[in-house]
């Protein structure tokens, strides 16, 4: 389920004093890799899931260093390594993410040069004139040019897990259920009971785990974006694997359909909206953000025709996107909305009527793909 919580260095205010007592290893890599010391004066950690470190070293070096955690730490890092390398040697230009200075397995660690003045993308969106058409033209590019690297044979070969939680459409874990807050049990409920839209995602999934793997960022959120001057950056490479191009597609459609949801709320709690005129207000911001899917979609079609689009790719990828893929694309935004429904719910105490609306739009793109493909953004026409 793609609900993780960002773990890129998004340049935002929220900046937090950083202790480097408790992990020593850190300037250990820095001093191994030539890049000086960092002290604990004017070093600030940025809000995500992994612990990080951002300063100037002794050597006037800005970094920016991320210890990847958790169970799947040493997976995250083995794909991001992945990335890493096959930039290393594949490199092409349409693609920027912040140069990785060095990594350390044992500790987990990797450097980056850091970004001081970049702001992450889902910072710009929330201004009407931020991550605009331009910005998702170019984004679209860097996806479309992401899925055109080849795949080392060395480098992990790990399938995609299901997009979806299967088995969670059948039973939630005991642990799951134990955890959950009763908004998330109200909407996993919603979910259990609607047998039409649990045979729906199963043959997405199927039809999907059919499909040509390519190598996908398979995170792919507005936050994984930087913006720092006039170039885009594309961070957090620690999902890179083979999978369905639609996935990356779906996701960043997603997240425009989602900020529509979050834009159609009322700025009045106390205002009380029938389910016609939710969707009605869905429709209608769904409509004002379909420029900048349509502009990420040109972008990513655009992209096969340009010439070096796909610097070591053969003659045969030089043509538009396979058929099917902004179907799918488009099933996989609607299940955007399910899974961010399920992420906001965590911090509910109730699935309200409007949360229920937005679950229904998702609902009718996920049954239905092929028939809003063009009302999303994601048409056949340039």
């Amino acid at each position: 389920m793609n609900t993780v919580i960002p773990s890129s260095p998004p340049a935002r205010t929220e900046l937090l004093a950083a202790d480097l007592s408790q992990t020593p290893q850190v300037n250990a890599l820095l001093t191994d890799l030539g890049l000086g010391r960092l002290t604990s004066a004017g070093v600030v950690s940025y809000p995500g899931r992994n612990k990080n470190w951002a300063g100037a070293t002794s050597s006037g070096r800005k970094v920016f260093v991320k210890k990847l955690d958790g169970r799947d730490g040493q997976e995250r890092l083995a794909r991001a390594v992945a990335y890493e390398r096959t930039r290393a040697v594949h490199g092409d230009g349409r693609i920027l993410s912040p140069p990785c200075l060095g990594w350390d397995e044992s500790s987990r660690l990797m450097v980056f040069e850091l970004l001081a003045d970049a702001t992450s993308g889902s910072d710009c969106a929330e201004r009407d004139d931020g991550f605009g058409p331009h910005w998702c033209h170019r984004a679209g590019q860097m996806t479309a040019t992401t899925h055109h690297l080849p795949m080392a044979p060395s480098e992990p070969a790990d399938p995609a897990a299901s997009f979806f939680p299967l088995t969670h459409l059948e039973a939630l874990p005991l642990h799951t259920f134990a955890n959950a807050s009763r908004a998330e049990l109200e909407a996993w409920a919603l979910l259990q009971q609607d047998h039409e839209l649990i045979d729906a995602l199963n043959r997405l999934d199927a039809h999907s785990a059919r499909m040509p793997r390519h190598p996908s960022h398979s995170d792919l959120r507005l936050d994984q974006f930087l913006i720092c001057g006039a170039r885009l950056y594309l961070t957090d490479w620690e999902e890179f694997r083979p999978a369905d191009p639609a996935r990356d597609i779906g996701s960043f459609a997603g997240e425009w359909l989602h900020r529509a949801v979050l834009a159609a709320a009322p700025d009045d709690t106390t205002t009380r909206l029938t389910p016609a005129q939710a969707v009605a207000r869905m429709t209608a911001e769904i409509e004002r953000v379909r420029p900048r899917i349509r502009a990420f979609w040109q972008g990513y079609r655009a992209a096969f025709s340009e010439p070096g689009s796909a610097s070591d790719t053969p003659p045969e990828h030089d043509r538009q996107p396979e058929a099917g893929l902004a179907a799918r694309a488009a099933a996989f935004a609607g299940w955007h909305l399910y899974d961010r429904l399920l992420a906001g719910a965590s911090q509910s105490a109730r699935l309200g009527a409007f949360s229920r609306a937005a679950a229904g739009i998702g609902r009718k793109i996920v049954l239905n793909a092929d028939h809003f493909t063009e009302a999303i953004g994601l048409g056949e026409s340039l």
